[in-house]
């Protein structure tokens, strides 16, 4: 993805306790802190932060202690942009310089269809879009949607410090992975500029954004 280097990790099937050996290659207060976890939830943690750890190595850089913020979003060392994303069975994570801009990630499986979360997820603009769309494209078009503004909020949250809501962007997705976005911040400053794309894995759909603020 060109907004970042990309890590990943396969994770187990069941919620069965990361073992120490794993464990050991986290750094020690994310070893702490992943202990006091349970289930998917630690398996997801540790899997996020050994994903994140192989794109900063790759990186050539040194990253220290990747712990969570007040709203549960990895906290990285001032010079660098880090956003995790997981399912199941795939944790994510992207990397970037901050000199760069902020970067988000989203991960999503397609699944069974669930129109149902389109009218609160979409913009009136964006459903009566995909409502143009032949029947068996729609839920792809809402989920490609959906994928791309959990990317973009991930981006602008260290800057906004709130939640953002799924109707302060209209997102306009092309065939070939690039991305449209028009921003209706509520009261917010607006980035100077605004990336989003999207890519379909064999298992899943990959969304990547990046902010600029100066």
């Amino acid at each position: 993805m060109r907004h970042g280097l990309l890590g990943a990790v396969h994770l187990p099937e069941a919620p069965i306790p990361v073992p120490d050996n794993v464990l050991k290659k986290l750094h020690p207060d994310e070893q702490a802190h992943a202990r006091q976890l349970r289930g998917f939830r630690q398996v997801q943690w540790v899997g996020g932060r050994l994903a994140a750890r192989a794109a900063v190595d790759a990186l050539g850089l040194h990253m220290g202690p990747l712990l969570s913020d007040n709203y549960g979003a990895p906290k990285a060392s001032k010079s660098l942009s880090v956003s995790i994303a997981h399912k199941r069975h795939m944790a994510v994570a992207m990397v970037a310089r901050k000199q760069h801009g902020v970067i988000g990630i989203d991960l999503e499986v397609g699944g069974r269809p669930r129109m149902g979360i389109a009218p609160r997820v979409l913009t009136t603009q964006e459903l009566s879009a995909v409502e143009m769309l032949v029947p068996d494209r729609q839920w792809t078009s809402v989920l490609v949607r959906f994928a791309v503004k959990e990317a973009i909020y991930k981006a602008l949250a260290p800057r906004l410090r709130r939640y953002i809501g799924f109707q302060e962007a209209v997102v306009q997705p092309d065939t070939d992975g690039s991305v449209g976005v028009t921003l209706q911040l509520d009261g917010s400053e607006e980035p100077v500029s605004l990336e989003a794309e999207y890519a379909w894995l064999p298992r899943g759909l990959l969304a990547t954004a990046r902010v600029r603020w100066t």
